[in-house]
């Protein structure tokens, strides 16, 4: 794709869009963008539904989950972010804005195992940002795995992509748990 089929598709000229946009890249930056706002606004949602710590963070991951199959290309692109070292000190406006507004969804997780650690749910030997931040690789991964390996794994395993993604979300929440307060309910 080159910016003149994206002006043609948007029916505008070439050089309206070299007014907001440097380059194709940049283009790619502000759509990410708004991937990441997206995420973000899904991920306060899901919280918001939850009184415990630990139950906004299985939510959390049931939205994470439900964006990368509804904004499959949002996903994608948040994902190539991700992937890709990038030197803030260097970076452009847009990268830094991207950057922001992942931290910004980071910092939602992060806040609610903060509140799962003060209410009991998770561990209070956890730290809230490293946490957030290995939550969030391994339910990539198993949201990856599941769209890009699903129907090998159904016919070597006999495993469900949809149900290995929901077990490994269970799976997550039981290592999250504290299990002094699990073993007393």
């Amino acid at each position: 794709m080159t910016m003149a089929d994206i002006a043609d598709e948007a029916q505008t000229s070439r050089s309206l869009l070299y007014v907001y946009f440097e380059d194709m890249d940049d283009i790619v930056l502000a759509v990410t963008h708004r991937g990441f706002r997206a995420m973000r606004e899904r991920f306060e949602a899901a919280a918001r539904q939850h009184d415990t710590g630990r139950a906004q963070i299985r939510a959390i991951g049931d939205a994470y989950v439900r964006f990368s199959r509804e904004k499959p290309t949002h996903f994608q692109l948040v994902a190539q972010f991700e992937s890709r070292a990038v030197d803030t000190d260097e970076s452009s406006e847009r990268v830094r804005r991207c950057l922001a507004e992942a931290d910004r969804g980071l910092q939602v997780m992060s806040t609610a195992i903060r509140a799962g650690i003060d209410d009991g749910s998770i561990h209070q030997d956890l730290t809230p940002r490293q946490t957030a931040v290995t939550l969030w690789g391994s339910t990539h991964g198993l949201i990856q795995l599941a769209a890009n390996k699903g129907s090998g794994l159904e016919k070597r395993y006999d495993l469900d992509p949809g149900s290995l993604v929901d077990n490994g979300l269970d799976f997550l929440g039981r290592a999250l748990a504290d299990p002094s307060v699990e073993n007393s309910s």
